[in-house]
């Protein structure tokens, strides 16, 4: 089980990904359907989003805000 936290890291739920970001649940959902913040979807409507494909969003926002 520890070999699997070192390679996903942490995994965050839709509500920790909005608080986050400071965007509506509404937000999140349809940019994770998009494919805009990269995710794992576990079941049927359990969605995980790992840290490293945060961080990867969020640095990608502030370089295309760059432009």
């Amino acid at each position: 089980m520890e070999d699997m936290k070192k390679y996903l890291g942490h995994l965050y739920s839709t509500e920790e990904v909005a608080a986050l970001l400071n965007i509506e649940m509404q937000t999140c959902y349809k940019w994770l359907r998009e494919g805009r913040i990269k995710a794992m979807k576990l079941g049927g409507s359990l969605w995980r989003v790992r840290e490293a494909d945060l961080r990867a969003f969020v640095e990608n926002s502030i370089n295309e805000g760059r432009r």
